[in-house]
């Protein structure tokens, strides 16, 4: 059966899931008070990677996107991409899951044990992954739409406490702290958005993965842009890299009247929820890629060992805050590159070089039968 997601709930998903469990960690810290400067030099980086997964749905239209996927590659290397993917996925919920569990023990619940919130996560991601990205999109939309109105709250709110000699002198440092900040923040979170590329099904038109793609991950980026910028300007650019979580060190020093503050609450519960949509998602791409490859035809069976697992690996990658600091601001390592901008890429040039045969071919065909 086709799960067809509408055009502008899988923006809100991309975007969810970009905005995901990134919103609280010091990303671009490498960079200083550059950081606006490696966001952008971060986003124009990771066009490329978005528009070429966009381009390589398009070229699948009309076919789900298993179907589209061995048409374009091939039956065996379609199914040896697809487990490799999985794993990369499977991890992926597994850092997310780490992330919140460690989180939520080290800000509200310090004597609670990380993997008894970690299998409460699980528990949820599974009961969403298994009722398939339809519902995750909607369930996006939804929560996406309360969680935009609270960040921009807290911007405004956070104007008062900027200091915007935080970002002075610009490129004081050169263009070197820029490119290790912009590195960053593709390592995480902007390239993980491959993962999203095995989740849609299908899409309505030829021009929607565009439009779902490419909206969504220049959305997510304006609003890490503001939120990350305006936490320096509070904090300040020598102390940003320096907390394990900045804004919610930002959102601590909002105080109006006495009566509005202690809001980092708010920021919690914002993060949480971005989490659940990005693990959720990447459980889904975990079960969908791993079902496809051992030849199954229903993925929702695989959820549930795959979900427990989660609960495990979320120890093994991961056992403290500070890895997990230091797991969001690592620079790309070798597995990654290849998942995330090398792969990506071949499979669109073959794309390509498949739908260019295929006109060929249609082109000479037509000619013939003009001849005969």
């Amino acid at each position: 059966m086709k799960e067809l997601v509408p055009d502008h709930q899988g923006m809100i998903l991309v975007l969810m899931f970009i905005v995901g469990n990134t919103l609280v960690f010091p990303l671009g810290g490498l960079a200083g008070p550059d950081i606006w400067l490696a966001f952008l030099t971060a986003t124009v980086l990771a066009l490329p990677i978005i528009l070429a997964m966009a381009r390589v749905r398009s070229l699948m239209q009309g076919s789900t996107f298993f179907v589209g996927f061995e048409r374009v590659l091939g039956k065996w290397p379609s199914r040896i991409l697809a487990f490799l993917y999985g794993g990369f996925a499977w991890r992926l919920a597994c850092y997310v899951v780490s992330d919140v569990s460690n989180f939520i023990q080290t800000v509200a619940l310090p004597t609670t044990p990380p993997v008894v919130i970690a299998t409460f996560l699980a528990l949820l991601m599974l009961w969403a992954a298994k009722e398939g990205v339809e519902v995750l999109a909607r369930f996006a939309v939804m929560v996406g739409k309360v969680v935009l109105a609270v960040l921009a709250i807290i911007f405004v709110l956070l104007l008062s406490q900027v200091d915007l000699g935080e970002f002075q002198p610009v490129l004081y440092n050169g263009f070197k702290p820029v490119l290790r900040g912009a590195f960053q923040i593709l390592d995480f979170p902007f390239l993980e958005t491959v993962v999203l590329f095995w989740v849609f099904d299908c899409f309505g038109r030829r021009v929607s993965p565009y439009k779902v793609f490419l909206p969504g991950f220049l959305a997510a980026s304006l609003v890490l842009l503001i939120m990350v910028s305006t936490s320096l300007a509070v904090v300040g650019a020598d102390r940003y890299a320096l907390y394990y979580y900045p804004v919610w060190t930002a959102v601590g020093r909002i105080n109006v009247s006495t009566f509005l503050t202690r809001l980092e609450a708010i920021v919690g519960v914002t993060f949480a929820i971005g989490s659940f949509v990005k693990m959720a998602v990447a459980l889904l791409a975990a079960s969908r890629c791993f079902a496809y490859a051992f030849g199954f035809s229903d993925y929702r069976f695989v959820v549930t060992p795959l979900a427990m697992g989660v609960i495990a690996g979320s120890r093994w990658f991961i056992t403290t805050v500070l890895e997990v600091d230091q797991s969001a601001v690592e620079t790309h390592s070798p597995d990654e590159i290849m998942f995330q901008v090398v792969i990506p890429l071949v499979v669109w040039a073959f794309a390509e070089l498949k739908a260019k045969n295929g006109k060929a071919n249609g082109s000479s065909q037509a000619g013939g039968g003009e001849e005969v």
